[in-house]
């Protein structure tokens, strides 16, 4: 498949379905000079391009000899001759239709400063199809830098959600789109993730997050004085009727995260939600930063059954109805001191690790491929001397797939852009934020299928 470089987005001259671009012999990168020579294990899928295998990360970061499959840009950095910014801004939410013809977007024009309340990012989505025609459905000005407007797809449905400012800049909303009817409705409060049917979302008060780089503003905290104030926490929604039900108070967790009382200054809030596979618990990040206190706890879909997780999460990833998947750094299930790496938990209340997947200093946003009955998990790195890199890890080999090694061109802190990787439904095609190409934020899809499809032999271990 020919590849067209000219000043849009990155075209394909065929409009047939992307997984075609596996044959591509486009790189991203082919490294840098090594010092050390090492003998990467190169495997041949059948019917597609060979890949490589690593058994340790360093070799990943390495990436001697490393086969890094094709990776294309969906997003015109000058639409109009003026300078856009595109991407998803975080991951594990749905921006993949079911066909995976549509990816979700959003769009911005500046870069490298404060999100302001009067911003306002464009909504929409890129056609895959279609010479990845770009198409507004909306706006917010309910974003930020690291994890955007919680854009995605409404599971069951044909519906597209983003967080927004109600039009009096009030209250924050939830607005709704169905992608067939082109109809909009507005649920009165946002949302943070949508349980796997659909049905239901979690969320929190944005206006009392303050985790750097994922706050809302033109809000203020009502509750701000308060430690742990009893008329906010964690809200159940009816997606379909926008009703909500306050199931988790903060003062009721404050209760269970200080046991001994509270602390006589400081300022509890709720972080993230995330659900099980099957919607009938989820876990839920707490932060106090005055006290020092980052935990994470699981209960009910009703706010039920408590129990305590781990300390300091990060970025999580369900594995099954039972266990999570998080960096951190914790003593080992067989004992010793602790270390840092990618660790398993089981939501049994010990807060104890169950297992521990790799080492490795680095932290990552972590996800399950869908469909590939956890044998495989996709991850990413912050940058580190100055590239990022995207990776597949095959469980039942242990071997490490490299996917990418990217120059990171972005600001710091709140202002990176990490690749926080997302997987069609299907799990065969990834797509990430990056700015290796010096053209600021901009979005790229990945085939992958050659890999997930054709994994390693349990001999290469």
């Amino acid at each position: 498949m020919d590849v067209d470089r000219r000043s849009g987005p990155l075209r394909l001259t065929s409009t047939s379905d992307v997984t075609r671009t596996k044959n591509s012999s486009r790189r991203v990168f082919n490294g840098g000079t090594l010092a050390v020579i090492l003998l990467p294990l190169v495997l041949h899928a059948q019917g597609g391009p060979s890949y490589t295998t690593y058994g340790t990360f360093n070799e990943v970061l390495q990436g001697s000899g490393a086969r890094y499959p094709a990776l294309i840009r969906v997003s015109d950095p000058q639409p109009g001759g003026k300078p856009a910014y595109t991407g998803f801004f975080f991951y594990q939410c749905l921006q993949f239709d079911t066909s995976r013809r549509y990816l979700l977007a959003m769009k911005v024009y500046f870069q490298n400063r404060l999100v302001q309340s009067f911003d306002r990012a464009d909504i929409g989505f890129v056609d895959l199809k279609n010479q990845f025609q770009w198409t507004k459905i909306g706006e917010s000005t309910a974003w930020n830098w690291q994890q955007g407007a919680r854009l995605q797809w409404r599971p069951g449905s044909e519906e597209i959600v983003w967080n927004d400012r109600s039009d009096d800049g009030e209250q924050y909303v939830c607005r709704v789109y169905d992608f067939r009817t082109r109809k909009k409705r507005t649920l009165p409060r946002p949302i943070y993730d949508l349980s796997p049917d659909g049905a239901t979302a979690l969320t929190h008060d944005f206006e009392r997050m303050k985790h750097a780089g994922t706050d809302y503003v033109g809000i203020e905290d009502k509750y701000r004085d308060q430690i742990a104030p009893r008329e906010t926490g964690v809200w159940k929604i009816n997606m379909n009727t926008g009703s909500a039900q306050l199931i988790m108070s903060l003062d009721k967790m404050a209760a269970i995260a200080y046991p001994r009382g509270l602390p006589a200054s400081g300022g509890l809030y709720f972080f993230r939600e995330g659900w099980n596979p099957s919607g009938t618990r989820f876990v839920a990040f707490i932060k106090d930063p005055a006290n020092n206190l980052f935990e994470a706890y699981s209960m009910t879909a009703n706010g039920t059954d408590v129990r305590y997780f781990y300390q300091n999460p990060s970025h999580h990833s369900w594995r099954d109805e039972d266990h999570i998947i998080d960096f951190g750094k914790h003593a080992p299930p067989d004992g010793g001191p602790p270390q840092n790496g990618f660790f398993l938990f089981k939501d049994d209340g010990t807060g104890r690790a169950q297992g521990i997947l790799w080492t490795v200093d680095f932290d990552g946003h972590n996800s399950y491929v869908p469909n590939s009955g956890n044998d495989w998990i996709i991850s990413d790195t912050y940058s580190l001397n100055g590239f990022q890199y995207l990776f597949l890890y095959h469980m039942p080999t242990k071997r490490f797939v490299p996917l990418a090694r990217l120059k990171s061109t972005a600001g710091q802190g709140i202002h990176r852009v990490d690749l926080h990787p997302r997987l069609s439904r299907d799990g065969k095609i990834v797509s990430i934020d990056a700015t290796h190409e010096g053209l600021g934020r901009q979005m790229y899809i990945m085939d992958i299928s050659h890999i997930v499809d054709n994994p390693p032999s349990r001999v290469t271990r």
